[in-house]
């Protein structure tokens, strides 16, 4: 926008007459540059201050969408910590199983295998018996080895079936323990407890956002009450301008005008002056035509000869 000039930059109040609309329209361009100029700052500072509160609106919204963003994260990270742990412990179950499978079946092929050692043992002594001589003595001692070796290897199943029964037992509680622990760790009671705090602290950031909201609006509130009061002081402080600079243009007109009224009555002055003298001149030059004439008339000889300063003046007189 171009700069409306001022008077004192146009010159034009120098060679103001009283009377006339130049002075008028110059008036009216310099209130209205004042206007204009109040006005382009009051729009500045409403866009300042509009640029300001949507700057602070987006910072808000930003924020907000960070805390919800982490919120979410930090939820689907607890499930997905929930989740591998659940996992884990069924792998951890597996293996265990796997683990007691492969030694139970390690155990009955290694009760498999003694069992078919001791049969090719008594297929063995057995032939060995039938090319011995089959003597009473010698049957009644070998009913009594076999026997003895029979209550043996009794003896000997009856314990590896006992410590087999005790190591079922041993790796069953530790399945059973690392269910109940689980279990307790995912219980009903847990995962509500875990919803109920998760709520609480949602519910707790949603009362702050709206705490931190009511506060800003209640700031926004005070600035638009203190913008309103220095609008009002600067309009004030414009019209206080817009007055005193009407009251300075008619007091310059008022003393130009008075200028104009001396400078006159001093022109008309020096003017009265000036016929005044020169009607004197005239009178004198008069008195000098008279008395020439009237020496004339008494001796006509003394009539001046002509380029004398007597014939000069007698001369218009004459004409």
């Amino acid at each position: 926008m171009q700069r409306a000039e001022t008077p004192q930059e146009t010159g034009k109040l120098s060679s103001v007459t009283p009377g006339k609309d130049d002075s008028i329209a110059t008036k009216r361009e310099y209130n209205r540059w004042l206007v204009t100029q109040e006005n382009w700052q009051s729009a500045e500072d409403v866009r300042a201050q509009r640029k300001e509160a949507v700057s602070r609106l987006e910072e808000r919204d930003r924020v907000h969408k960070t805390q919800g963003l982490a919120r979410q994260q930090a939820a689907t990270a607890q499930m997905k910590k929930a989740s591998e742990a659940v996992e884990e412990h069924r792998e951890q179950n597996l293996a265990l199983g796997r683990a007691v499978s492969e030694e139970i079946g390690g155990w009955k092929v290694g009760a498999k295998a003694t069992k078919d050692a001791w049969s090719q043992y008594g297929a063995g002594i057995r032939e060995a018996q039938k090319a011995a001589d089959a003597t009473t003595a010698s049957m009644a001692s070998l009913s009594l080895k076999k026997k003895t070796q029979a209550a043996t290897t009794r003896k000997e199943d009856e314990e590896t079936a006992k410590a087999v029964e005790r190591i079922k037992e041993e790796k069953q509680r530790v399945a059973n323990e690392q269910a109940s622990k689980i279990r307790s760790e995912t219980a009903d009671q847990v995962t509500d407890a875990a919803k109920r705090i998760f709520y609480e602290q949602r519910l707790q950031h949603a009362k702050q956002t709206k705490a931190d909201q009511e506060r800003w609006q209640k700031e926004r509130t005070v600035e638009k009450e203190s913008f309103d009061k220095i609008q009002q002081a600067r309009r004030k402080k414009s019209k206080s301008a817009r007055d005193q600079a009407g009251k300075s243009v008619s007091a310059l007109l008022t003393r130009r005008q008075q200028e104009g009224m001396a400078m006159r009555e001093a022109k008309r002055t020096l003017l009265e002056e000036k016929a005044r003298n020169k009607k004197e001149e005239e009178e004198k030059k008069i008195a000098n035509v008279k008395s020439v004439i009237a020496s004339i008339a008494f001796d006509p000889n003394a009539i001046p000869q002509a380029g004398t300063p007597a014939a000069k003046i007698l001369s218009p007189a004459r004409e």
